[in-house]
């Protein structure tokens, strides 16, 4: 554990890591902490699978550390903080709906496992560029809704994007595989795109 934190500033439901308790929102909003290192266990020892719904939501922290034993990470559960930056571990292989949204992340590695960007994931941030996995087959609904993207080279695994995936950037070049099935809205609200 860090030197800042100690278990009882977290809740926990086995390797999953579920909220905040009364006491570490307290030290976080007394000591205006801004970095948050995620525990690698549990107090038993288990490693820590999950990142649970909501867990992180709204601390209005700048950085985080996932630890690499992380597989999942739950719905909003870093929604509407300040991350300027994330890695996001290899392990990860689920990242949820509006998982990541709102924060100030200018650039984003999907994790070799990943095949769903799922819906609002990475909206609402400052992302300039996105380093792809060889296994993503579905960008959902506004995944990359409202960034600052200019080029997007799509790979070749991917098979389906979905309504305003990548809505309101500043897009003008992209590159997208044969045979990909787009939404006819998946790239509204940009610079003229060009589609190769």
């Amino acid at each position: 554990m860090s030197n800042q934190f100690e278990y009882d500033d977290f809740v926990f439901d086995g390797d999953t890591i579920v909220a905040l308790t009364r006491k570490g929102k307290d030290k976080i909003k007394e000591e205006k902490i801004k970095s948050m290192p995620i525990p690698t266990t549990n107090p038993e020892g288990q490693a820590i699978k999950k990142i649970g719904e909501k867990a992180f939501f709204r601390r209005f922290f700048t950085s985080v550390e996932i630890p690499d034993t992380v597989e999942e990470i739950g719905f909003e559960a870093f929604g509407q903080n300040e991350i300027e930056e994330i890695n996001i571990p290899e392990s990860v292989k689920e990242i949820g709906a509006f998982a990541f949204y709102r924060n100030k992340l200018s650039s984003v590695k999907i994790p070799k496992d990943v095949t769903v960007i799922n819906k609002y994931a990475f909206s609402l941030n400052n992302i300039e560029s996105i380093t792809w996995n060889e296994k993503v087959e579905k960008i959902d609904v506004s995944a990359f809704y409202d960034n600052n993207l200019k080029e997007v080279e799509i790979p070749d695994t991917v098979k389906e994007i979905n309504e305003f995936a990548f809505h309101n950037n500043n897009i003008n070049q992209v590159e997208i595989p044969t045979g990909c099935e787009i939404d006819h809205r998946a790239f509204e609200e940009n610079t003229e795109v060009i589609k190769n």
